[in-house]
This record gives C-alpha cells, structure tokens and sequence, in this order.
C-alpha cells in the first residue's frame, strides 16, 4: 500500500508517468524505497529546495508500520 501511494504521488509530479516506478529494497538502515523516473523528472520529484522530496519522505514515515523502524526514499533515474 505504501509502495502504491508513493507511486502515484509521484507519478501526479512528473511529465512522463509511465517511466515512474518504485521499488522496495533492504538498505543499509532498514527498508528503503527507491523511486526510478526519467532523467527529466528528476528536478520536478525533488521540488523547489528540497521540498517535494521532504513531503514524500513525511508521508513515508507517517504510514510505516510499526515493525519498521526507518524507511529511507532514494531517487533513481
């Protein structure tokens, strides 16, 4: 479920959508999501300063679960 809002949040971001996926891995501190999009979507996920990205991550960290300490998001082209 996480994986599913986080990808369509980011896909209402970004120009071409259909490049948009997000994996789930084991990162060095836990649980980590990694957002793949185009090369000219990056500037457009991370915001103005940061602050797309910084929205994303809080909403992240408000629906983890219990068990998961950390759940780190990373993005990829």
């Amino acid at each position: 479920m996480l994986k599913d809002t986080v990808t369509y949040l980011v896909k209402q971001l970004v120009s071409k959508p259909e490049a948009v996926q997000v994996l789930d891995f084991d990162g060095e501190q836990g649980k980590a999501l990694k957002i793949i999009v185009d090369n000219e979507d990056i500037g457009k996920v991370i915001g103005k300063d940061g602050q797309s990205i910084k929205s994303i991550r809080s909403l992240v960290a408000l629906f983890k679960s219990d068990k998961e300490p950390f759940i780190d998001v990373v993005i990829d082209s």
